[in-house]
C-alpha cells in the first residue's frame, strides 16, 4: 500500500490499516458504551492510521523516540504514539482564542490525559503552545512529525510553505513527516478553492508549496485518483458538518459518515496523505525565510498574554 495517496473506501479493509482502524474504533466506542469496535469510514481515523502505519513500517515507533504534532489539537495520533512509549510534543495555539479553540483547548497545557481514553506514561505527552509558522522547537530533534487536517487552514500558501520549512528544520536527518490535508478532485476553473481558510491542494500546489521549498522528499509515487466506490460515498459538506456536530451515539456516527469525499460550492475534495523524508544532506532551498509572519505571530502572542493576565492574575488592590 502506497504511503502517499488520496483516501479510498477500500483502505478501510486493507490489511495495512485495518488493525489500526479497529484500535481507533475501540477507543471511540468507549464513548458510546460499546465494547466491540465497529469501523466506520472516517477521514480523521484514516489520516491518523496512515501516519501510524508509516511510522511503524519505517521502524520509528520505539521507546522514547520523539514526535511533534503540528496543529495537533487533541488528536488521537498524539496519545496513540505516547501509549506505545514514544514522547510526543503536540503543538498548537492552545493559549490563544482562535476559531479552532474547541479542538485545541487550553486544558491540554494543564493535563493532556483529560482528552484521551488511552493511557500513557506520565511525561510522554508534552503540549507546546506555538505557531506552526515559527515553531518553538529545536532543530534536527524529532524522529517524526505528524500533521492531520491542519495545514489547509493556515490561511495562505506562503503560510503553508513557512510551516513545512519549520517541519523540515525540526526533523532529524532521515526523519519522516506525515502530512494529511485536503485534495481537490474537481471544481470550477475560475477558483482554486471555495474559502481561503480551506486550501484545496493539487499535485502542482503540493510540489510548489510543500515538497520543493521544504527540501523534503516524497516517499512513494503520489496516487491522486480515488475509486468509483469512493466517489459514490460523496456528500455535501454542510450536511456532514451539521450531522457531525451532534454525535452522541453509534447510530449518530453511522448517520453522519462516511465523509471520504465532500462537495461544497461546486468543489469535490477529499483527504490526501503525504509521507516526506528529510535527506541526510538537507539544506534550506529558499534564499530567505518568512519573516513577514513574525509581527503577526508576536501580536497574537501579546494578545494571548494580555487575555490570560486579565483572566488569571488579580490586582493586589482588588
Amino acid at each position: 500500500m502506497n504511503c502517499s495517496k488520496v483516501i479510498d473506501l477500500k483502505d478501510f479493509e486493507s490489511s495495512h490499516l485495518r488493525p489500526l482502524l479497529e484500535q481507533f474504533a475501540a477507543v471511540e466506542m468507549q464513548r458510546f458504551g460499546i465494547k466491540d469496535p465497529k469501523v466506520i469510514p472516517d477521514s480523521k481515523h484514516w489520516e491518523c492510521a496512515m501516519a501510524i502505519r508509516a511510522f511503524e513500517e519505517f521502524g520509528l515507533i520505539k521507546e522514547r523516540n520523539t514526535f511533534a504534532g503540528i496543529g495537533a489539537g487533541t488528536e488521537l495520533t498524539t496519545f496513540f504514539l505516547a501509549s506505545r512509549g514514544c514522547i510526543t510534543f503536540p503543538c498548537d495555539r492552545y493559549m490563544e482564542n482562535t476559531p479552532w479553540s474547541d479542538v485545541s483547548p487550553i486544558g491540554m497545557m494543564l493535563e493532556p490525559q483529560w482528552y484521551s481514553e488511552l493511557t500513557f506514561p506520565r511525561g510522554h505527552v508534552i503540549p507546546v503552545n506555538t505557531d506552526a509558522r515559527k515553531l518553538r522547537l529545536p532543530s534536527s530533534f524529532f524522529d517524526g512529525i505528524y500533521s492531520s487536517g491542519s495545514i489547509e487552514h493556515f490561511g495562505s500558501l506562503d503560510a503553508v510553505t513557512a510551516a513545512t520549512l519549520e517541519i523540515a528544520r525540526v526533523l532529524k536527518p532521515g526523519g519522516l513527516a506525515s502530512i494529511s490535508t485536503e485534495f481537490r478532485l474537481e471544481g470550477p476553473e475560475d477558483r482554486p478553492w471555495f474559502d481561503n481558510n480551506c486550501i484545496l491542494f493539487t499535485p502542482q500546489l503540493i510540489d510548489d508549496y510543500i515538497i520543493k521549498p521544504s527540501g523534503l522528499k516524497l516517499v512513494g509515487e503520489l496516487e491522486t485518483t480515488p475509486s468509483d466506490e469512493t466517489f459514490y460515498t460523496r456528500r455535501r459538506l454542510i450536511d456532514f458538518l451539521g450531522a457531525a456536530r451532534s454525535i452522541q451515539s453509534l447510530a449518530d456516527k453511522e448517520a453522519a459518515y462516511p465523509n471520504l469525499v465532500l462537495y461544497h460550492e461546486g468543489f469535490l475534495f477529499c483527504s490526501i496523505h503525504l509521507l516526506l523524508k528529510k535527506p541526510y544532506d538537507w539544506a534550506v532551498t529558499l534564499p530567505t525565510g518568512f519573516d513577514c509572519f513574525d509581527k503577526e505571530i508576536a501580536r497574537n502572542n501579546e494578545d494571548a498574554h494580555y487575555a490570560l493576565t486579565r483572566t488569571f492574575i488579580k490586582s493586589p488592590c482588588s
